[in-house]
């Protein structure tokens, strides 16, 4: 007999496969900026690392906003964008996905892996997840 297939609902607006390396480069830099941004701060934050198209950052902020990880404030001449979510938020959902989607509902196995990355934890890492796993208990 099959294994009964579990099925998992997502937030689509936040699926882990709803955001390109160009998506999450342009979050990151809104995230760093820690306030509104507009499409001319992002591209010349993003121009320090490489050479793109002013349109490029544009069409990507504006797909970023239909797909709910930026806001968009019309009210002036430019046009001003926020994100609508932390980037702990958006990785919390990504890791979610990962373990319903990959590891069948396990996080043991993330847990695991994370552990053993060749990044080293430091030891505020390692208390936080201590008391982490104190109030699981």
């Amino acid at each position: 007999m099959a294994k009964e297939r579990k099925t998992y609902w997502y937030r689509d607006s936040m699926s882990a496969t709803n955001l390109t390396s160009a998506e999450a480069e342009i979050m990151r830099v809104v995230w760093d900026a820690g306030e509104p941004v507009t499409v001319r701060d992002v591209y010349e934050s993003l121009l320090k690392q490489r050479k793109l198209a002013y349109t490029t950052v544009m069409s990507i902020m504006g797909k970023l906003t239909k797909k709910g990880f930026l806001l968009q404030d019309k009210s002036g001449t430019a046009y001003i964008y926020s994100a609508a979510f932390t980037d702990e938020e958006v990785a919390g959902n990504i890791i979610d996905s990962v373990v319903n989607k990959v590891l069948d509902g396990a996080a043991a196995p993330l847990i695991s892996r994370l552990l053993g990355s060749r990044k080293k934890l430091t030891a505020e890492e390692v208390e936080k997840l201590e008391e982490l796993l104190k109030k699981k208990k």
